[in-house]
Parts: structure tokens; sequence; C-alpha cells
């Protein structure tokens, strides 16, 4: 609701002063070098120019610096009366009220406002008149007051039909949408805010239109049809890229990453607040800025990355107390308190909460100075209506007091019946939805059940297909220990039959030292004959370790012996399918990093899926170089799989990290934002579940608290730069 509202007032301030908001980079660069070109002229009084351009620019810091807004005007005054300006002061008293409305000082807006429109109805500005009005509006209603604010609306509204202000209709069209929103008549709200995207296709305004569609988004989720909402926003997303005016892209941005946020889609909407938080950083907008890192922080705190997170918390709070934004800078201080809270720093979360609840009393009193206005106000107005009772005859009164007490009564009874029916329909339709409600949750938690179930045999599946992706390889590595087992057991039974003929010779022939070596070797041949035995037998329990689920048990595991394990076999399953495939392999292990406790077997299978991918991305690339007939040249392709691990130490945690690389074709962009999806995959079918690197990047994150990264340069088939390919990055906790 917060956020709508901070659109709403966005929106409306783009039509109260001259001057594009949108495109502030190039906007306060611009305003600055033509300020100061003006200055240069060395004017005895600064002319409509000057005070236009200083008008403009202070239109621009009233959202994001207010006191920056207030410093640059503060000379205004004298200059609009050196020459009797009036439009000009006008500007100026509307770029103040906007300024203390970002401060959430309501009555000195207001006092701004009325100000100026007191000289635009004075001097006959109409438009003006009826662009304050709708300002002040606007005032009211940020204090909640719905039925002022929709007076002044309607009374803006009646003034710019006048005057043929389509843009200025349609804005008051969007503002009394937003009442009926703030008020819970959501289908009333949409069909306004659908009025305002027609009216604003009418005029070519794609800026409204795209806050039109942000409008819709929101009143979506609060009748909860979410997949609508994303529709809805996702339109206002599309005309914002093609628009490319990063504020209007932040502002969508933002809303987005609040939907997925509350649809607990956390990486989407990462995706989504560091997209604003890039823009914001690249224009200055404060504000969108500050929103960005608190929504990037709250991801991270529910992600359990509170190191990272507190970083943008603490961005977050800077900004917001370098704008002296009351409402922010309590949200922020919250963030930072519950971070610190985590991270086991009791005095640091103590000393934010306090700032955290200092500043939630302040916006506390705020709304009751507001109440308080509301109060005076009424309080004159019973002091009018008294003096009216004093002048009025006292006959006419007891006619009058008796008619109305009568009308009062029969308007009481009509009330008291009709909320009565109304009150029993309610309830009525309230239990029946309770029902219907009922019904849909058991029909979900059973569907739920199924998807569970569902997934356990997808992930099993996927596991087998793992095992099946080592079958040849295995093959190969247990043919070499069999093979030594055979070769010796042979060798042995020769060794036997010469020493029974040695053993059955006379004493005289016997050659006793042949015996003793003769026992030797037999010894040493089986002593080679277990070991190679072993080797099988480890071999065989790998891949049943493999094939069964894990025990949720880490570990100490050699990384090392485990990487080069699963290169070997990998390499080996598929030379087992092609013989004709053949790879460069490249080891650079760090021989410092030890044992580390980990999921061997998980580990195991993300380690063959990446090395699986590997070998047959640059198959892949072999076969497509090979059909371009290339011979063999200086630019000779050569495919080469790269493992690698290394030990990691910096801000006092140590870390390990293991690397597969190769030399492929690398990740097309549009391809690899989708590589960790379920069931996506670019193999032809049969060759590819699409669950294999979805289940890898859940058993870093989630079973070992690391990450993984993607780094990639795409190429070509006729391409054989060495810079391209693909590298995983794994990071584990050590």
């Amino acid at each position: 609701m917060r956020q709508h509202l901070l659109l709403t007032f966005l929106l409306l301030l783009i039509f109260s002063i001259p001057g594009n908001l949108f495109a502030q980079p190039a906007n306060i660069s611009q305003l600055k070098n033509k300020l100061k070109a003006l200055e240069q002229r060395n004017l005895d009084t600064p002319d409509t120019a000057y005070i236009n351009t200083l008008n403009d620019l202070g239109f621009i810091y009233a959202d994001s610096y207010p006191d920056s807004a207030f410093n640059l005007l503060q000379n205004t005054e004298k200059y609009n009366k050196a020459i009797n300006y009036d439009k000009g002061e006008v500007h100026r008293l509307g770029v103040l009220g906007n300024a203390y409305q970002t401060k959430g000082n309501f009555i000195k807006a207001l006092e701004n406002y009325e100000e100026a429109l007191a000289i635009a109805n004075h001097k006959k500005i109409k438009k003006e008149v009826a662009t304050i009005t709708a300002n002040i509006a606007l005032v009211y209603l940020n204090q909640g007051n719905y039925p002022l604010a929709l007076d002044k609306f309607y009374k803006s509204l009646e003034t710019a039909e006048k005057e043929g202000d389509k843009a200025l209709v349609r804005n008051n069209l969007n503002n009394i949408g937003i009442i009926q929103f703030y008020q819970g008549n959501m289908d009333e709200a949409a069909e306004a805010y659908q009025k305002t995207i027609d009216l604003s296709a009418e005029l070519k305004d794609t800026t409204s239109i795209i806050f039109g569609y942000n409008n819709l988004g929101e009143v979506s989720i609060e009748q909860n049809k979410l997949a609508q909402a994303l529709e809805q926003l996702n339109k206002a997303y599309q005309l914002a890229e093609k628009k490319q005016v990063p504020d209007l892209q932040i502002a969508v941005d933002n809303s987005l990453g609040n939907t997925y946020y509350r649809l607990d889609s956390l990486e989407k909407a990462a995706s989504h607040f560091n997209d604003a938080l890039k823009l914001a950083e690249r224009i200055s907008n404060a504000r969108a800025l500050c929103k960005a890192n608190i929504g990037l922080a709250n991801i991270k705190y529910k992600q359990g990355l509170f190191n990272e997170g507190l970083v943008n918390a603490l961005n977050a709070l800077g900004l917001a107390n370098d704008m002296g934004q009351a409402q922010l800078q309590r949200d922020a201080n919250k963030v930072v308190a519950d971070f610190y809270e985590k991270l086991g720093d009791e005095n640091k979360a103590l000393n934010y909460f306090k700032s955290y609840k200092t500043f939630s009393d302040s916006l506390v009193n705020i709304e009751n100075e507001r109440q308080a206005a509301n109060f005076k106000a009424g309080y004159e107005f019973s002091k009018k209506e008294l003096q009216f009772e004093k002048e009025a005859s006292q006959q006419r009164w007891i006619i009058f007091s008796i008619i109305a007490a009568l009308l009062s009564l029969l308007i009481i009874t009509v009330n008291i019946f009709r909320n009565r029916k109304k009150l029993n329909k309610t309830n009525e339709e309230l239990h029946q939805k309770n029902k219907l409600i009922e019904g849909q949750k058991i029909q979900a938690e059973e569907t739920l059940a199924q998807l569970k179930e569902t997934q356990t045999q997808l992930i099993h599946a996927e596991k087998m297909a793992s095992l099946g992706e080592l079958t040849a390889g295995i093959a190969h590595e247990i043919q070499n220990p069999l093979n030594f087992v055979n070769n010796f057991s042979e060798v042995n039974n020769e060794l036997i039959t010469e020493l029974k003929n040695e053993i059955l010779k006379p004493e005289s022939e016997k050659d006793e030292a042949l015996v003793s070596e003769l026992l030797t070797d037999i010894a040493d041949n089986l002593n080679k004959i277990n070991n190679h035995g072993k080797r099988a037998d480890a071999i065989v329990k790998g891949m049943l370790q493999h094939s069964r689920s894990s025990s949720g048990q880490k570990e100490p595991t050699d990384i090392n012996a485990l990487c080069d394990e699963y290169l070997r076999l990998s390499y080996h399953g598929l030379r087992a399918k092609d013989k004709s495939f053949n790879a460069t392999l490249k080891t650079d292990f760090d021989e410092s990093i030890g044992k580390v406790n980990v999921l061997t077997q998980e580990l195991g299978r993300v380690i063959l899926n990446l090395l699986t991918n590997a070998f047959y991305a640059v198959d892949e690339k072999k076969k497509s170089k090979d059909s371009l007939h290339e011979t063999q040249n200086e630019n000779a392709y050569e495919p080469t799989v790269s493992i690698s691990t290394k030990k990691i130490s910096n801000d006092n945690q140590n870390k390990i990290s293991i690397t597969v690389s190769d030399n492929g074709n690398g990740i097309p962009k549009e391809v690899l934002e989708k590589i960790f999806q379920p069931f996506f995959t670019t193999k032809p079918t049969g060759k590819g579940t699409g669950l294999g690197l979805s289940m890898s990047y859940d058993i870093i994150t989630k079973g070992h608290n690391g990450t993984i990264e993607v780094e990639t340069k795409v190429g070509n088939p006729g391409t054989s730069g060495k810079n391209i390919g693909t590298t995983f990055i794994i990071t584990l906790p050590n």
C-alpha cells in the first residue's frame, strides 16, 4: 500500500510543475549547465528564463532531496517580486509544497499550496488552479482524509475538463481510483485505472500507461489474482524497457521485486531489485536506490545471507539519512537491527532498534499532528455553526430541529433495517466463502503431497540417469583391476606348479633358494591381487553409493580425490560410447585443502553432472567443426576440460572453490538465465532430463550453504578462440 501511494505521488507531481521528471540524469546536468550559462550574463535582475530553470531544477530535487530544493529556491521569491512574475511564484510555492510532502510535513505543504492557489485564482491562471487543487487533494489523500481528498479531486477534474486538459483529467481519474483502492472498492478502482490507461493511450502517453498497469497489478494482488497481477506488471515492465526511461524502469522493477518477494520467488525478486539498484545508482535516484537496497536486504535475510544483506541494509540507511526521510529511516534501521541480532552483535542491534523506534514514534507524531489539524478544522466549523444559531430566530430553529430529528430518526431506522439485512447477507456469504476456502485448502494440501511425491520420484530418476552416465566409465575403470587379478592369478598358478615340481625333487636336487624365491613371488602376487580386488570393490561401492539416497550426514572427504575420480569416470563413460572422442584433461588441485565435511555422494553427483555437461559441450563443438571440414592447422580445435580446486581465506572465513571449465561454444544469454530451472534442457530428447543443474543448484545452495556461479563466452561452430567456453565455479564453506 505504501509503495502504491509513492507511485501515485510521483505520477501527480509530473503535471504540477513544468519539466520532465523522468530523465533525471540528463535533465539535472542540462539544467545545471543552463543555470550556469544564465548566471554568466551578469543581469542586475534575474529574468523569467533564470527563474524557470531554478523552479525546474528544484522540482526534480523535491522528490528525492527536499532540503536541496529548499536551499536552491531560497532567493526565488525575491526574484519573482522584483519582476512581478506571478506564474513563477505559483511554481515556486508548488515546488516547496512538493518538498514538504516528501518530508511528510503535510501542514507546511498545505500552507504553500493554499498560497499558490490564492495567487492562481487572483490572477485567473485557471490551468494552475486545477493543478494545485489536485496537489492539495493529494495532501488529504496522504493524510487519509478521503472525503476531503475526493472533493478536491472532483473540483480539479471539473476545471481540467473545462480547460480541455485531458492529461490532468486522466490524472484526477487515476487518483480517484486510488481512493477507491484504499477504501477496498477494488472493482471500482480497477475500472478507474482502466479508464486512465485508455485516456493515456489516446494521449500517446506511455509513461502514464506504465503507471496505470502498475496500479492494476496492485489491485490484482489485493484480489489475490497473482497470475493476473504478474501479467499486468509485466506489461508495464515491457513498456518501461521499450521506453528506456530510467525512472520508469526503476519503479516497475521495484514493483515486480516486491511482488515476487510476496510470491516467495526470491531469485526473480532479487533480479528485479538488482536492476532497479543499478539504474538508480546510474541516475542518482536516492529514493529508489534506498528502496531497492531494503528489498535486497529482506531477500538476503530470508536466505540466511546475513553478512551480504547487512551491506545492503547499511547502504539503505545511509541514503535514508542523507535524504532525511523518516519513513525510509525507520524501515532501514529496523532491517539493520534484525541483521545485527542474527550476527550476534546485541549492542549494535539494540542501538539500531532504538533508532527504529525513534523514527517510528516520529511518524506516529506526524499522524497525531494531522489529526490535531482535522480537529482544529472541526472546531472552527463548530464555532461558525454556533454563530449561525445565535443569529437565527428561535422559532425557525425549533421547527428545523423537530424536522431534522424526525428525518434523522427515519434515516436511522431505515439504516438499521438495511444494515441488519446486509449483515445477515454478509454473514451468509462469509459462511459460504469459509466452506469454499476449507475445500480449497484440503485440495491444495492433497496437490502439495502429490507434488512432493512426484518431486522425489523425479530426483531419484535424475540420480539413476546420472548413474547410467557412469556405467560405461565404471566398466572401463573396473576392467583394469580385474585384468590385474586375472593376470596375477595365472602367474601364481604357474609359480605354484613350479613350486610343487621343486618340492617333489630328491633332497639332494632341491634348490632351497628357488623355493624361497617362488614363495616370495606367490605372496607378492597375492598382495597385488588383494589390492586390485579392493580397488574393484571401492568402484562398486562408489556406484552403489551414487544410486542410493543420501544419508544427509556430512563426512570428511578428500575433495581432490573426489574430483579426480569423477573426471576419469566421466571421460571414460563418453569414450565407451564414442571411441573416436578424445579430449585433453587438465587438473590443478590445491593440496592444502585437506579433507572437508560434505555430503560425499551428493557433491559427487554435482561434479559428475558438471563434467558430463562439459564433455558433451566440447564433443558437440568438435562434431560441428568436423562438419565444416576444418583441416589440421594453427586454428585446429582441441577439446579441453579442466577441473581445479582452491582454498580461499578472507574476512575471517575459510572457503574452498571447485572450478569446472570447458572450451565449448559457451552458453547463449537467453539460455543462461534458465539453466538452473527444473526441466529446462538444450539437449535433444532422450539425452537430458532437465533436472541435472537444478538438482546441482539445490545440493550446493541448500545442502551445503554454498554458491554456484557461471561464467561463459559464446562462440560459434567455426570459432577456435581460446577464451570461448563455459566455467562453473562452486564455492563451499570450509
